[in-house]
Order: structure tokens, then sequence, then C-alpha cells
């Protein structure tokens, strides 16, 4: 389903959609960065949904059976709360739904705009770089000590690396999104910043 949502400051004509947004150039770019947010959405919401399906069946083991599952909070703590921060991150970019204050934004002439929105890319994607460099040398350790659960533990043995991967993937995510978003500001016109989809009152 697709709608228009009016902001003011803004002059684009983008069409927002569940995931992102379409506009009438890129359209194949705008597709993809759709698809990897999409991808992202329902890594984080299914994450999101089995801690609640964890938490109730854990209250039932431990209450009722007086058989707690043991493994459950770790595993929620490695696994899924990083699934739902740093999926959810990219697709929380990608469809506009992180905090932003526009209004001083929206004061500015399109040229400025534009560079201001180019910088703002450009460190989002430092960021995801930084992000996802860090996650890799991470990882790597990780499988160069064999760093796992200690025998005898209640969390579940698996190697460690199995839940480091998650944050340099959904770095390396991010910053494809974000690098599509710099290059549509570097090949299009100088008049208005291509990346501002919404198209505004005015």
């Amino acid at each position: 389903m697709e709608s228009i949502i009016l902001h003011p400051g803004h002059h684009g004509t983008g069409r927002r959609t569940t995931y992102g947004f379409i506009t009438d150039d890129y359209q194949a770019l705008h597709r993809f960065q759709n698809f990897i947010s999409g991808i992202c959405a329902w890594i984080a919401g299914t994450a999101t949904v089995t801690v609640g399906v964890l938490t109730v069946v854990e209250v039932f083991m431990r209450g009722v059976l007086a058989r707690p599952l043991g493994w459950n909070v770790g595993f929620s703590e490695r696994y899924l709360m990083v699934a739902i921060a740093f999926f959810g991150l990219v697709t929380a970019y990608r469809t506009g739904a992180h905090i932003a204050v526009a209004s001083l934004y929206g004061k500015f002439a399109p040229r400025t705009r534009k560079v201001l929105m180019l910088l703002t890319e450009v460190i989002v994607a430092g960021a995801f770089l930084s992000l996802a460099v860090a996650g890799v040398d991470n990882v790597a350790f990780s499988v160069s000590i064999d760093e796992r659960i200690p025998p005898g533990m209640a969390d579940l043995p698996w190697p460690s690396w199995t839940w480091r991967i998650l944050v340099p993937t959904a770095a390396v995510l991010g910053f494809v999104v974000v690098a599509i978003d710099i290059f549509r500001e570097l090949t299009t016109s100088w008049s208005a910043p291509a990346t501002d989809y919404e198209p505004g009152e005015e």
C-alpha cells in the first residue's frame, strides 16, 4: 500500500511504501533499497515476536512446571536483541522512522539542503562501515579462539561468532542502502536534494 505523507519544508516526489520510498528516478535502485529494508524489517520483526513468545513460554515453564528453560535469557540478549537493534536500524533509516527535527532544515535553500543531506549520508555511511569493519574483526577473533559458552552453563553451547556476525551483516546491508543514496545525490541535479522524498505542503 502506497500513500503520500506531507511534511513542511520538503519538495520531493516520493511515494512512501511499507519498507521505503519509490520515485520516478532510479526506480530499480529504490526497489533494491526497499528489498534490503524489507529483509531487515522481517528479521527484526521476527526477533521481536520471538522475544515475546519466549517470555510467555518461560513464565509458564518456571511458574507452572517449575522447569525454567534457562537458555532463553542468553539467547534473547545475544541473538534477538542484537537482531532487533541492528537490523531494525537499517529499516528505520530507509523508511525515515528515526527521530528527526526538520524545522531548521526546511528553512535552508534547496542547494544547501542537498549539501546537508549529502553530508548526513556520508556520516551515516561512515558509521555503518566502521561498525562493519569492527564487527568483522570481532567475528574473526571469536572464530580464532573458538569462543563459546563454557560447558555446564544453561545457555545454548553455540559458538559465539553465530551471534557476533549479526552486527557486521546488518551494518553491510545498511551501508549499501546509504551508499545508494549518496550515489543518487552525486548523480542528480544540485538544485535540490534527491533523497528528500516527501513532497511537503508548500
